[in-house]
């Protein structure tokens, strides 16, 4: 095989940084041209005035009011961008809980009542501009992404190789030299056949809550078995995100053609190239354990961006054999 030690690779991951803005991770919707959305939210603000008013003049009119603000905020998601259910953090609520809980509409009327105390006057005085609406959902680009990363693996992939095979059965699998499917995506059971054939452990998934890898990728007789994080900062959510990428690679099987592969984009990577090697900070520790992971993992390889398009380029060239 044509592959070279898997320390080159990550090397080459050093001396190669991720960008700040990688185009595979911009979310840049325009939500207000949307004249249904902007007509709605129109709307919703007058209800509301109109609701504050009349709650503290004529309650005969609330009823009507409570239910046509009601059948607004149910009627798309994307009218979550507006000051009223943004203020809803402040108590603890968010639109996502609310739509899941029961009795909604007296829940709508505690929150109706506290925004008519606390932010209604301020919001008048101050005005209103669809530019929040806009603001507001620029502020939640992050939680859109979806399955960027997915497709960035899979555009790389065919970048090098030309329209790749996604197989959804294990006889195309094992009949097709360059193919790749996903079990975190639909591919689950594909999974199971292919393990079971190789007698593969897959302790990573035992010991992380049945994980799924991302994907898994053929060339020839090596199989990569892949985990994909596009990582920005630490804290939270994404320290165990950093900790599952790290530790994926300290797996391993006994057939040298199976490969587990961890793929790291996001600017968070590039905390690895500019730590130092003599402090004992957490960014220090986890490159330790990475470049330790694969000392004793041959078949192991740790990338960023920069990282896997060299390894593919090598893969290339072992198909051209």
């Amino acid at each position: 095989m044509v592959l070279k030690e898997n320390k080159y690779y990550w090397e080459v991951s050093l001396k190669n940084p991720e960008p700040v803005v990688d185009d595979y991770y911009i979310s840049d919707e325009i939500i207000v041209e949307d004249e249904d959305l902007i007509q709605k939210i129109d709307r919703l603000r007058e209800l509301i005035i109109s609701y504050c008013v009349m709650v503290e003049k004529d309650k005969s009119s609330v009823p009507k009011i409570l239910d046509e603000i009601y059948s607004l905020i149910i009627s798309m998601d994307k009218i979550q961008y507006t000051e009223f259910i943004a203020f809803w953090k402040v108590l603890d609520m968010s639109y996502s809980v609310f739509k899941k809980l029961p009795n909604q509409k007296s829940i709508l009327e505690e929150l109706l009542q506290r925004y008519c105390e606390r932010r209604r006057k301020l919001y008048d005085n101050i005005g209103y501009s669809n530019v929040t609406v806009q603001a507001l959902y620029d502020s939640g680009a992050s939680r859109k992404k979806g399955a960027s990363g997915i497709t960035k693996l899979v555009d790389l992939i065919h970048g090098t190789f030309g329209e790749t095979t996604h197989v959804n059965n294990l006889h195309t699998l094992m009949t097709t030299s360059i193919a790749y499917f996903l079990p975190d995506m639909g591919d689950k059971s594909l999974f199971r056949e292919f393990c079971m054939k190789f007698d593969i452990k897959y302790n990573f998934g035992k010991d992380h809550q049945g994980k799924e890898p991302d994907m898994v990728f053929k060339v020839n007789d090596h199989f990569f078995i892949i985990e994909a994080k596009h990582i920005k900062e630490s804290g939270g959510a994404q320290d165990k995100q950093i900790v599952e990428t790290i530790e994926f690679i300290r797996y391993s099987e006994n057939l040298d053609n199976i490969h587990y592969l961890s793929f790291m984009d996001g600017v968070y990577f590039n905390n690895f190239i500019w730590t130092k090697s003599n402090n004992e900070s957490k960014i220090n520790r986890q490159r330790k354990a990475i470049e330790e992971y694969l000392d004793e993992n041959k078949s192991n390889f740790f990338v960023n961006t920069a990282g896997l398009v060299n390894l593919l380029k090598d893969l290339l060239e072992e198909i051209k054999k």
